[in-house]
């Protein structure tokens, strides 16, 4: 069995144990590393190369938003989910905006967690769950998108059923269920989304719903 090597990033030494008893319980995951700042988690993903970072954001020296927009400078493949208790909108879009692939708060149940971890490093998603998206798509109406991102609205070129997998996957639904609800397969909604992307000229799915939102599609 091939294990999913992780990275667990934390100021908090405590945290970081209380993380790495509960996770390995798991025998396909593995914490190869740990760090204590953002400086740490930089020279650690060079020296041992994970598979996934597990990352706070509010560490000294160097926060975990801006040690992973350095990271993304060397390395674009390895996985990064934002790990914290900051509930604020505006870090959220920060951390979309350096290009993470997660956001969840600490006080979630283990289980989503060991969850979003397998659903970002083996079908290549994105996990945000429902509390997330509702905050994007809430600042969005209130706010705008403006601070974060200078676009102007496009037309869209996406098809009903595209627009219908976008609607759900921003509700925090993964492709499993998706495939439930819509009546098709798994795999019919992986291809949907990759089209969905490829459609769109952007990155992952936190872009494409960054379209959604600022086209009012949400």
């Amino acid at each position: 069995m091939k294990k999913i090597k992780i990275l667990l990033v934390d100021d908090h030494k405590m945290v970081r144990e209380g993380f790495k008893l509960a996770l390995e319980t798991k025998k396909d995951l593995k914490i190869i590393g740990e760090a204590g700042d953002g400086n740490e988690a930089i020279v650690r993903c060079k020296e041992l190369k994970p598979d996934l970072i597990l990352m706070d954001i509010n560490m000294p020296n160097l926060n975990g938003i801006d040690a992973a927009k350095t990271i993304r400078e060397f390395n674009k493949d390895v996985k990064i989910i934002i790990l914290t208790m900051l509930e604020n909108e505006k870090f959220i879009f920060e951390a979309l905006a350096v290009g993470i692939n997660g956001y969840i708060y600490k006080d979630s149940d283990i289980s989503e967690l060991i969850s979003a971890i397998h659903q970002v490093v083996e079908t290549g998603e994105d996990y945000f769950n429902k509390e997330v998206t509702k905050k994007i798509i809430n600042y969005h109406t209130s706010k705008g998108l403006s601070e974060f991102y200078d676009e102007t609205p496009k037309s869209v070129p996406l098809t009903e059923r595209e627009l219908e997998i976008v609607k759900l996957v921003s509700e925090g639904f993964t492709s499993k269920v998706i495939a439930e609800k819509l009546f098709i397969s798994p795999l019919t909604v992986v291809k949907h989304r990759k089209n969905i992307i490829k459609k769109l000229g952007v990155k992952n799915f936190n872009e494409v719903i960054r379209y959604a939102i600022t086209n009012g599609l949400l």
